[in-house]
């Protein structure tokens, strides 16, 4: 391995490629601890954006958080959401693609989330399903416009889908109690029709198994004519590795899991030290 400017890229292509776009995770990639964009990131975006570069999240988060970010950012405007289950246009307020989980399935995965006692938000569109402890617990913490404008509480997220039949594209679940979630994924794994993930040490995710953000990615480079070996990836945890695994340039902050940096070419600084600006800077070569 060789030592890069700001991180550490793997030997392979050439880091002077030219690159055509750059897919940035959000939480604990392009948002700090604090949920925030600093303006070094913003900064770096709108330098990118000028080389000719396009630049999407790519996020578990629902369309409408996602999209809230995007303005801030000032990018691109197609979103790759809800761990690559969706692709929301904001100019067009709509999705131009839904996968979501199975009926059965979804009602099933919600039954143990809620027989278990994880938090959880359950993405339906441009619904976030939450009980009124969940209602309780993130909002503790999401001031966020996003969050606040999608949320529908109801009793019980698992009757509510069992009874409306509303369509699941995700289900994101909390816990600080590493057995409970050790034992939720075990239970919603057996489930035949759903894939389990995680986007951090405290929470799995839930979503469709032909559902990832690689795949979701490559169809939006359908759409814009781009050769995914001229994208740039940027995460740092299990749902990004299939985004990762499909581009030319797979970057991992210096805070990501292991599994990550493994399949990364790249690794930046952290999220709290400006680590997408700082791969941006490099890999486009600005001197």
């Amino acid at each position: 391995m060789i030592y890069a400017m700001f991180g550490i890229l793997n030997e392979g292509r050439k880091v002077s490629m030219k690159y055509d776009l750059i897919a940035l995770d959000l939480d604990g990639t392009t948002l700090n601890r604090k949920n925030t964009i600093t303006p070094a990131v913003k900064e770096a975006v709108a330098w990118a954006r000028e080389q000719g570069v396009r630049v999407v999240l790519s996020t578990g988060r629902i369309a409408s958080e996602a999209a809230e970010f995007a303005r801030i950012l000032g990018i691109d405007d197609d979103l790759v959401t809800a761990g690559g289950a969706t692709l929301f246009s904001m100019a067009q307020d709509a999705y131009s693609m839904r996968i979501s989980i199975p009926w059965e399935p979804a009602v099933r995965a919600a039954a143990v989330v809620e027989r278990v006692g994880m938090v959880s938000m359950i993405y339906a569109g441009e619904d976030m399903l939450i009980t009124p402890y969940d209602e309780m617990y993130f909002s503790s913490y999401k001031t966020n416009e996003g969050y606040h404008t999608s949320k529908k509480v109801v009793p019980s997220v698992a009757e509510y889908i069992a009874n409306t039949k509303v369509s699941i594209d995700k289900m994101f679940c909390r816990s600080n109690d590493k057995a409970m979630l050790q034992h939720a994924r075990e239970q919603i794994g057996q489930i035949p029709g759903v894939r389990v993930m995680s986007s951090g040490n405290d929470n799995i995710e839930v979503i469709s198994p032909i559902a990832d953000k690689g795949r979701a990615l490559g169809k939006l480079c359908e759409q814009y004519g781009i050769s995914l070996e001229r994208c740039i990836a940027i995460g740092d945890s299990e749902n990004d590795l299939e985004m990762l695994h499909v581009v030319g340039m797979p970057v991992a902050m210096s805070n990501a899991s292991d599994a990550v940096k493994a399949v990364a070419r790249y690794i930046t600084a952290t999220n709290e030290e400006d680590g997408v600006a700082k791969a941006i800077y490099h890999l486009l070569q600005k001197e």
